[in-house]
């Protein structure tokens, strides 16, 4: 009788469910090649082993035990990667996984723009959201900056509340706000009931309303700082964004918190404007090392980028002096390629 139930087993294509061992198995797990016969053992052995299921296609197989199987599936396993690295050629968001070394026109006026007003701009790449959400401008022919706004009033009115905003803030976006306009120049459009924003938001920010700008605060949100994610700087209401912003780092554009308390927003502390970024970052960003005459110790890397630089304001001088001030959009973009080429030819 024993020798029967042997042959049997022998028989048997899979051999024994190793789960219930009492059934015949049907089922071989592609990742760890455990033996099962039903569903139910499929899941336990699962939950048992933390097996997911997946065949593991770059696990290590000796040369010995190489099978038609294995070539296969290494064969098809390598097309993919190749199809996968072909694809992201040419697509032109994601080609790029780190910053571009030359930015293109419009955005390196930006930066060097900023830069001179002892602002550290930092451009993200094409395919993040906030880049893509980012309307800020540059004039460069009357230099001025048209920043775009994140406006967050915070503890507004219930109703309107974000269940998933732990400060409980409204938000609001201007896609262009003129840099020599004072804070309550700006955010008159929110406040002033004469305005028709102001009356259609009336429900939403009848507090910050009721308060009035003078009983307003202002706080950046810091960037570039240790734990910028809860620190923010306190702003002036009665000073330029142009000179609020100085001294600061900004990602792509600002986001201003609005409270109608001299505290700043909940889980947040005020970064002392005494306090420069180098003392919480340990980098460099003096302004006034800029200035300073390239030495012969100077990399000379840093020799070429800052030539690059005076090359690039001196044709930016160039042009506006020969401008007639009606370029129409056409011409501009003609300049941006221009430049472009000029710039090219530098470098090389």
């Amino acid at each position: 009788m024993s020798e029967k139930a042997d042959t049997s087993v022998k028989s048997l294509r899979l051999g024994v469910c190793e789960v219930c061992g009492g059934k015949e198995a049907h089922y071989a797990c592609p990742k760890c090649e455990v033996k099962t016969c039903s569903v139910a053992c499929v899941q336990i052995h699962k939950r048992e082993l933390v097996c997911d299921g997946v065949r593991d296609r770059t696990k290590f197989v000796p040369l010995s035990e190489m099978t038609e199987r294995e070539l296969l599936s290494d064969y098809c396993f390598l097309e993919e990667c190749t199809r996968y690295a072909d694809d992201r050629k040419f697509d032109l968001v994601k080609r790029y996984t780190q910053q571009q070394r030359y930015l293109p026109v419009p955005q390196h006026r930006m930066r060097a723009a900023a830069q001179k007003r002892n602002i550290q701009l930092s451009l993200l790449l094409p395919h993040f959201s906030r880049h893509k959400e980012n309307t800020t401008f540059l004039d460069w022919k009357r230099n001025r900056f048209f920043w775009r706004i994140d406006w967050l009033f915070v503890n507004a009115a219930e109703e309107d509340e974000d269940q998933d905003d732990p400060i409980k803030s409204a938000r609001f976006a201007d896609a262009r706000c003129d840099e020599e306009l004072t804070l309550a120049n700006l955010l008159l459009k929110y406040l002033d009931l004469q305005q028709e924003t102001a009356r259609e938001k009336r429900k939403l920010l009848v507090r910050h309303q009721t308060v009035g700008i003078g009983g307003l605060s202002f706080w950046l949100q810091a960037e570039g700082v240790r734990r910028s994610a809860t620190r923010c700087y306190h702003l002036e209401a009665n000073r330029t964004l142009r000179e609020n912003l100085s001294g600061k780092t900004i990602v792509e554009f600002p986001t201003i918190f609005v409270t109608y308390s001299r505290q700043p927003p909940a889980g947040y502390e005020t970064i002392d404007n005494k306090e420069s970024d180098d003392d919480l970052t340990g980098t460099a960003s003096d302004p006034e090392s800029e200035d300073e005459p390239i030495s012969a110790h100077t990399p000379k890397k840093a020799k070429v980028l800052h030539d690059l630089n005076e090359i690039h304001d001196v044709y930016h001088a160039l042009a506006a002096a020969y401008s007639d001030g009606n370029d129409s959009e056409a011409d501009a973009a003609d300049d941006c390629e221009i430049e472009g080429v000029f710039r090219e030819d530098i470098e090389l």
